[in-house]
């Protein structure tokens, strides 16, 4: 084997593989540069009840004197509106007068005999915690609710997530009400003011 042409041979590889690996040590590595991106959109502010019968679903018998049958409404507020959020919000609630149905000939109960008798504070289910002072907070604890009333509240900077609150309602039926169903509508109102 002739070594004298073998070893320049080597030699001029080695340098060779020397300085391609010098270039590679200075230059950037070659990297493709992605991105993940993400929208958030505004949600809404909401609110609802859920249906009641109240006295628990029992009947009533029917009377020559005034019953009450009570019950607790389910409130439910929700603040998803994300970049608008924290400008504060309250609900209110209104009723219909009780619209009779029936045969026996009975009057529809007006709606203010319907009223809030207790309102729960606030408890949160997700989001911002409850603050005492600016809420979500009770606002009225009793009342007739034949016009609106503000039930929650919640200032600025207070309120985003979502909570619930029981509220503790009565019915006023009159006395000698005729036998028949008797069915309010309660109108739940979202405000973006407190």
């Amino acid at each position: 084997m002739n070594t004298a042409s073998f070893r320049p041979r080597l030699l001029g590889s080695s340098v060779l593989l020397a300085v391609a690996m010098a270039l590679a040590a200075t230059l950037p590595a070659l990297a493709d540069a992605s991105t993940v991106t993400q929208s958030v959109v505004a949600g809404s502010l909401s609110a609802s009840v859920a249906n009641l019968a109240l006295n628990s679903g029992v009947d009533l018998f029917s009377s020559n004197v005034i019953q009450t049958p009570t019950g607790i409404l389910r409130l439910t507020a929700d603040d998803s509106r994300g970049g608008t959020a924290g400008l504060g919000w309250s609900v209110s609630i209104v009723t219909s007068a009780f619209v009779y149905t029936g045969t026996a000939g009975g009057a529809n109960i007006p709606a203010a005999n319907f009223a809030l008798t207790s309102a729960a504070l606030p408890v949160a289910t997700a989001g911002q915690v409850v603050d005492l002072s600016s809420g979500p907070k009770a606002v009225v604890t009793t009342a007739t609710l034949e016009t609106a009333r503000k039930v929650i509240t919640a200032a600025a900077a207070f309120g985003q997530g979502s909570y619930t609150q029981d509220l503790g309602v009565a019915l006023t039926v009159p006395a000698s009400s005729k036998v028949g169903t008797y069915t309010g509508t309660l109108t739940t109102t979202a405000s973006t003011t407190p």
